[in-house]
């Protein structure tokens, strides 16, 4: 019998969760957007923490590091922003502070989802990053400039479907789960090519 990769495994149980959010527990589009902004804003800390270990580790200037997390930086601010516009747009109306404050406080089993799932982020994301990158020891033999070029490479994909989505929504009203597939799709590939 087959041994399922467990990268599949992950990256299915991952997808599931905005799926049952939409369509079982009716999330908001942005509901789900915002969870998928921590996770990305954790992956640029967890990218600032590798590229520190690698400077350290390697002796390299640290100012080659401040220079790609700039440009990483920039970028995913630019495409939180575009993704805001494009939901401008597909949600004529939205109020982003109601909406933030309905994630933050949403309960599950009696506790705020703020207090406990951003955490939980933060905590997955820095032992994925101490069991793929501190214990095999990558920092040793990694280019800084290829994991900063294949992270912001990712980034740019976000930003070019945060694009393309703004671009549509100026035409026609995109169905919500249309856009939620669209976002797991992207979030998988993501982590499937870059992570």
């Amino acid at each position: 019998m087959k041994k399922l990769n467990p990268k599949i495994f992950q990256l299915a149980s991952e997808g599931l969760i905005p799926l049952l959010g939409l369509f079982i527990w009716n999330w908001s589009l942005y509901f789900i957007l915002l969870f998928y902004f921590f996770d990305l804003i954790a992956n640029e800390a967890i990218m600032n923490l590798k590229s520190k270990k690698t400077v350290h580790f390697q002796g390299l200037k640290m100012v080659e590091s401040i220079k790609y997390s700039s440009i990483s930086l920039f970028t995913l601010l630019i495409s939180i922003i575009v993704i805001h516009f494009a939901m401008v747009f597909i949600h004529p109306g939205i109020d982003f502070l109601i909406e933030f404050s309905s994630f933050w406080n949403y309960e599950e089993f009696g506790i705020k989802q703020g207090y406990f799932l951003v955490p939980l982020i933060v905590f997955v994301s820095f032992q994925q990053y101490k069991m793929e990158f501190l214990q095999r020891a990558i920092y040793r033999k990694v280019v800084l400039k290829e994991i900063w070029n294949k992270h912001t490479q990712a980034l740019i994909v976000i930003l070019a479907f945060a694009g393309l989505c703004l671009g549509i929504s100026q035409f026609f009203v995109l169905p919500e789960a249309l856009c939620v597939l669209g976002i797991i799709a992207l979030s998988s590939l993501y982590k499937w090519r870059f992570n």
